[in-house]
């Protein structure tokens, strides 16, 4: 089953003290790439977040959104009081008192103003947030592959239509193959018939020249290989792994092989199925973009 590269998948976690958010977004690319939006402190778990994704996908480029919250909501940070700069605010304050002969009480209120005396640091990070983190990437990367895996599913339902459509012209100049020659032996005879003022010309030369022309023409090895072409890639969009690289190549090869019948060719209906399958062939290449 194919699979896209376009998916989006989102997760939260709580875990007592704090949650966890995440949220993936991925699109086409020739390989995988993964750009992690982590707090600073998280810096450390980049990596295992990193291999925990290409462990599950080929191919794509991926942007992963991380946010921590305690459950008072403050995000990223950890409020606490600075009590070494409060104890000697408190006692510069009482300095102050006795050296002056003040009598009034010193106020928390009047510490809480200094500056510093509630501070802000990272939250901590031990192996307990790290594995919630990881388990809610798991889960929003589930998430994401499913809907990459539902995409997928359109888009082998349109490759194979396209596989139809080619086949289907393709039939069309197996059929006229044996007409071609017939019609270009009649034409050429009625050609030399005309340049040589109706005199009769030597069976055995035209049918030279005839041969010359089919043998030029040929095209049965080219309807072979597009045939075998074709029966490998539907085989290869029912399978599990991931084939966008051999199914790009194989198109190229059934273009080559397409290509080759056209500048072969001497008819012009064989000519317009092969613009046809060209076209086609296009779309397909489309689709393949986003293809792991």
């Amino acid at each position: 089953m194919l699979k896209s590269m376009t998916g989006y998948g989102r997760s939260e976690q709580q875990n007592g003290s704090f949650s966890c958010k995440a949220e993936l977004r991925s699109v086409n690319n020739r390989f995988i790439e993964v750009s992690a939006r982590l707090p600073k402190y998280l810096s450390c778990i980049e990596l295992p977040l990193k291999n925990l994704i290409k462990a599950r996908c080929a191919r794509g480029s991926f942007d992963v959104f991380i946010t921590i919250a305690k459950d008072n909501g403050a995000q990223e940070l950890e409020i606490k009081p600075n009590l070494e700069l409060a104890s000697q605010y408190h006692n510069a304050f009482k300095e102050i008192q006795e050296s002056l002969g003040l009598q009034s009480q010193i106020e928390i209120s009047s510490i809480l103003s200094m500056r510093d005396i509630i501070k802000s640091e990272p939250m901590e990070f031990d192996e307990d947030k790290q594995k919630i983190i990881l388990d809610t990437v798991v889960q929003g990367l589930s998430e994401l592959i499913l809907m990459r895996e539902e995409e997928g599913r359109s888009l082998s339902m349109d490759l194979a239509n396209r596989l139809d459509e080619i086949e289907s012209a393709i039939t069309k100049i197996q059929a006229r193959q044996p007409e071609i020659i017939k019609a270009y032996r009649d034409k050429l005879q009625e050609k030399i018939k005309a340049l040589s003022d109706g005199i009769d010309i030597d069976p055995a030369r035209l049918a030279q020249e005839v041969a010359i022309i089919a043998d030029k023409s040929d095209i049965a090895e080219e309807l072979t290989r597009l045939e075998s072409h074709l029966s490998q890639f539907r085989n290869l969009i029912k399978e599990t792994q991931p084939v966008g690289r051999k199914l790009e190549f194989l198109t190229q090869e059934i273009n080559r092989e397409t290509n080759t019948i056209g500048s072969k060719s001497i008819d012009f209906e064989v000519s317009q199925h092969v613009i046809e399958i060209k076209s086609l062939l296009e779309k397909i290449r489309e689709q393949l973009a986003n293809i792991e």
